[in-house]
């Protein structure tokens, strides 16, 4: 049975990461594991002061309340609680689950957000191959029917992992993907050349059908963010490229300033770079070429 492991510090975001991991385990036919860091905070228990937005627990606390939390959830779940360096620790769950999704809330909060993605989102996608699902606290709990997908552009290799997933969410959901490229006054390329990049890249099918948009804005962010408004999306997609995520510039990424407003679940597609030229394909992905049930946002986290 696949499994979705979804990472829990029993703050509201997690809270919401976690219902809406039960909402896509159901129709994947998926198990999810709620699984906790355990790390004892500097700030001692008897301050009652909160550790960033989440209050202090004890290891036993925790384990009886996740515990309880499974134990009503409606799909198969389990509770881990496990010591030591978050990044260690997730390696380590990514290696015994070889997990379908991660799933992370992702708060609301500004003084949050950078310790998030350093100490979380960071190692999360550094140490595993595993694409991860972002949920906003605020996020609407739909369906992922709709679905956004932002490309930057450039030549990319989708990963087994994150193709697998991607067209497993598209065709369960029979959803709707929009392909978006922005063009910007520092880059803008041609339909064509997108186009082709995608059709290399074996995100999608050679038959895939897709609504592809092509916006006019002074960032990526904004083209993105405005067409998923304008779709009504309920699911954005973002391509992980492993350069976006070193050192400080991942801070600097279009990824971050997504993440930062977006409003809907954020799925991070692990992608590498082309080794080489590849053969390409005989079909052409054009305007009528790209309507499969599938598609993710694609953007790259470099600035």
């Amino acid at each position: 049975m696949d499994t979705l492991v979804v990472l829990t510090n029993l703050s509201p975001a997690a809270e919401r990461a976690r219902r809406y991991a039960a909402q896509l385990a159901g129709p994947l036919g998926a198990r999810v594991v709620l699984l906790h860091v355990y790390q004892p905070p500097v700030v001692p228990a008897e301050s009652g002061l909160a550790v960033g937005d989440v209050m202090y627990y004890d290891r036993q606390q925790v384990t009886e309340t996740l515990q309880g939390i499974a134990a009503d959830m409606l799909v198969p779940t389990t509770a881990e609680v496990v010591d030591g360096a978050f990044g260690d620790a997730l390696e380590a769950a990514v290696a015994r689950y070889q997990p379908l999704l991660l799933v992370l809330g992702l708060s609301s909060a500004e003084r949050y957000f950078d310790a998030l993605l350093t100490n979380r989102a960071l190692p999360l996608l550094r140490h595993s191959p595993y694409p991860a699902l972002l949920v906003p606290e605020t996020a609407a709990l739909l369906p992922p029917r709709r679905v956004v997908v932002g490309i930057d552009g450039e030549p990319f290799v989708v990963t087994a992992a994150a193709g697998g997933i991607l067209q497993e969410l598209l065709g369960t959901w029979q959803a709707a993907p929009t392909l978006v490229y922005t063009s910007t006054p520092e880059s803008s390329r041609s339909r064509n050349e997108v186009l082709r990049n995608v059709q290399r890249s074996g995100l999608l099918p050679l038959e895939a059908e897709i609504d592809f948009s092509q916006p006019l804005a002074e960032t990526p962010e904004e083209g993105v963010l405005s067409t998923a408004s304008a779709r009504e999306a309920n699911l954005l997609v973002l391509l992980a490229r492993r350069r976006s995520f070193l050192g400080q510039l991942f801070h600097r990424s279009v990824t971050a300033r997504v993440l930062r407003r977006a409003a809907l679940p954020v799925l991070l597609l692990p992608v590498a770079e082309p080794v080489a030229a590849t053969a390409t394909p005989a079909t052409t992905l054009t305007d009528a070429a790209a309507k499969a049930p599938g598609a993710g946002l694609a953007i790259d986290a470099a600035s």
